[in-house]
């Protein structure tokens, strides 16, 4: 989804360049291009101190020019398309922290005039010390 398809090994191309710590986004985009970016939160639960409690944010944008994306024949806004999938992946497999990752919230994103997007919020628990319980 954000243009990599034809790269041999894909994850070594998609981090800093499309994909960044949303703190590191860089500051001037004179391209059209796609992005997701993410932060992560994570803070003792104040009722048990074994478990903490996990936050992941993804800042999903475009520019304004490239908000279609063509899959089969149909088209969507890419990030809708973008939500959904990340959706399906944090959610449905369940890939962190222990229990059900949940999906918080999905609000509208712009941060700038010609970029668009969705900001997603989940939220999950995990060990706070690993080691110690076992994971």
């Amino acid at each position: 989804m954000l243009g990599c398809e034809n790269e041999e090994y894909p994850e070594e191309v998609i981090p800093y360049k499309y994909s960044f710590p949303h703190e590191y986004i860089p500051g001037t985009q004179d391209k059209t291009n796609r992005f997701i970016n993410y932060e992560i939160s994570a803070i003792i639960d104040p009722r048990n101190n074994v478990f903490k409690d996990l936050t992941i944010y993804f800042f999903v944008v475009c520019h304004e020019d490239i908000t279609q994306y063509k899959e089969k024949g149909r088209t969507y806004l890419w990030y809708d398309k973008a939500v959904c999938e990340l959706d399906n992946i944090f959610c449905e497999k369940n890939i962190l922290g222990i229990g059900k990752t949940m999906l918080a919230s999905n609000i509208p994103y712009s941060p700038q005039m010609k970029f668009k997007g969705r900001v997603l919020k989940f939220v999950v628990k995990d060990f706070n010390n690993g080691l110690k319980y076992g994971k």
